[in-house]
């Protein structure tokens, strides 16, 4: 960066969580920097999954996975580019994911709400849910009261 950056920090107990604003008169590499930081700060506070493909481990950041399901008795980990399998159970897996970024929508399969493309609620007592990569699934009956409180406290946090 030419010039340092104006940091502004404003300290408000009152405020839910940690938001960075970026303002600037266009998107240029210095703009692209700071969000670079930023996203890779954010990232390291959630671990990465280790997973595998063609037998090679590899760790993929949480922000990449789409979903996570159990199909043969293995757990699979569904990215845009990739399908991994995870050699955990799903539960363990579960354990480092970020709680306000995935949820349980059945006994089989856990999904990252920032990849979905759009919920529909007009079928009575399920959520259809559909991926940004035109993946679809359904919410289990019984998972249908978590994932709307996921998503009502992810809405008043935005």
């Amino acid at each position: 960066m030419a010039d340092t950056p104006e940091i502004k920090l404003i300290i408000d107990k009152d405020w839910p969580k940690l938001t960075v604003y970026i303002k600037s008169s266009k998107r240029d590499d210095d703009v692209e920097g700071v969000i670079s930081a930023v996203q890779s700060y954010a990232e390291n506070k959630s671990p990465s999954v280790m997973a595998y493909y063609n037998d090679e481990m590899e760790m993929v950041p949480q922000r990449r996975i789409i979903r996570l399901f159990v199909s043969n008795r293995k757990v699979w980990m569904e990215t845009a580019q990739k399908t991994y399998e995870v050699k955990k159970p799903l539960h363990e897996v579960e354990t480092v994911l970020d709680k306000t970024r995935f949820v349980r929508i059945s006994q089989s399969e856990t999904i990252n709400i920032r990849k979905v493309k759009c919920f529909d609620f007009s079928t009575a007592g399920t959520i259809g849910v559909e991926f940004e990569n035109g993946q679809s699934t359904w919410v289990a009956r019984r998972r249908v009261k978590s994932v709307k409180e996921l998503l009502d406290a992810t809405a008043g946090k935005a």
